[in-house]
């Protein structure tokens, strides 16, 4: 036999609606099938749009609370037990605060940059490269080339064209 406080919230719920229907299954916590179907369809006739309090159909009742055929147990509640469900029924309508989370940025390290320095012996190396090239430019014979045909270069160093 199922107990009152072992009950869903659902299923206290309609245990809660049936006796605030008909105050008789305090006494006698026993109902029938067709009292039980005609408590149920009545609070969902009553129910109006979504405002409503919805109540499920007690197919758990049938399993576990059978007395003899078609008549049932009601888990009928003490009054410690209501108590602690209009506490749980408060507590799951008020709605629930969402705390604030804070976005938590991860900086990124920023790259240092290092700057090669020129050593003396780079800059010697340097100069002497320059120094070098300059004196190839300036020991080489300057060429005209409005002067000279190019075609006829070519044909000197045994080039046809």
């Amino acid at each position: 036999m199922l107990k009152f406080a072992n009950l869903s919230l659902a299923q206290k719920r309609f245990v809660v609606s049936v006796l605030e229907s008909n105050s008789q299954y305090k006494k006698d916590p026993q109902i029938t099938l067709k009292e039980c179907a005609a408590i149920y369809y009545a609070l969902r006739d009553q129910r109006t749009g979504a405002k409503g309090e919805k109540v499920g159909y007690p197919n758990w009742l049938f399993n576990k609370n059978k007395v003899e055929r078609g008549v049932y147990q009601l888990p009928v509640p003490t009054d410690a037990e209501l108590s602690q469900y209009q506490q749980e029924l408060t507590a799951k309508q008020t709605p629930k605060v969402a705390k604030a989370k804070a976005k938590v940025v991860k900086l990124q390290k920023a790259k240092t940059v290092k700057v090669k320095k020129e050593t003396a012996d780079e800059k010697a190396q340097k100069q002497l490269d320059t120094s070098r090239l300059q004196k190839i430019v300036d020991d080489s014979t300057p060429v005209d080339e409005d002067v000279e045909d190019f075609n006829q270069i070519l044909r000197e160093n045994g080039i046809e064209v």
